[in-house]
């Protein structure tokens, strides 16, 4: 059996209610623990508001947990600075972030963050991985389309080699051939070893190629 890439432990989030004269704080996630194997993909799945995207900003560390933590391999969260962190556990949202600049500039950004990264010869293969023209590295990010701005994001977080990808609703924007293209290079890189993820989706097709699925309801985890 493959070791665990990642693992949550006792994760507790409670936030401030609407009503803030009560002074008190209501339960959004309670005592979720679950392990996610190396190699593997993992589905998330659970109704609207349930708190699977925000479960995934706590696994990336992008909101602090009221109690718990969380392993990577044999490390805890608190051993690694942010940036390490978040390198090696990144966190694409529904909604694509594109940074100022340029494609291309986006892709770079990467290495100039993290200096130990290689950086390739050829910076289009990135963007040819995720289906999108070379043509496109002179281009303003921000005049992407959202589905173009989506697969943009995920070449920029596999440039990171991480160790975990965390994606929420990863295809929401795109049609359903390039959404088949994305989901099969995922299936295929985490296939190869190279990765570990967690989907969080309300598509079959998405839960379909996870190993397990993980159900998010009354605040609590359970599997399929």
């Amino acid at each position: 059996m493959n070791r665990e890439a990642l693992r949550a432990e006792h994760l507790c989030v409670t936030f401030a209610p609407s009503d803030r004269s009560k002074g008190s704080r209501l339960p959004m996630l309670e005592n979720i623990s679950f392990g996610l194997r190396e190699a593997e993909i993992l589905g998330l799945a659970g109704p609207s508001g349930c708190g699977k995207s925000t479960l995934l900003r706590v696994l990336c560390r992008l909101h602090e947990p009221d109690s718990g933590c969380v392993w990577l391999q044999d490390r805890h969260w608190d051993e690694m600075g942010i940036l390490e962190y978040r390198r090696r556990v990144c966190f694409i949202p529904q909604i694509p972030v594109a940074l100022a600049g340029t494609v291309e500039a986006n892709l770079h950004y990467v290495y100039d963050l993290h200096r130990d990264l290689a950086r390739p010869k050829d910076i289009g293969e990135l963007l040819e991985r995720v289906r999108l023209p070379r043509n496109l590295l002179d281009q303003a990010a921000s005049n992407l389309s959202v589905g173009e701005k989506q697969r943009l994001a995920l070449a920029r977080a596999l440039a990171l080699q991480p160790d975990v990808l965390l994606l929420d609703e990863p295809t929401s924007a795109l049609d359903a051939d390039n959404a088949k293209h994305i989901i099969e290079l995922l299936a295929e890189i985490c296939g190869n070893g190279a990765l570990s993820a967690l989907i969080s989706s309300h598509i079959s097709e998405h839960l379909h190629i996870a190993e397990r699925t993980l159900i998010i309801e009354e605040r609590s985890i359970r599997s399929a």
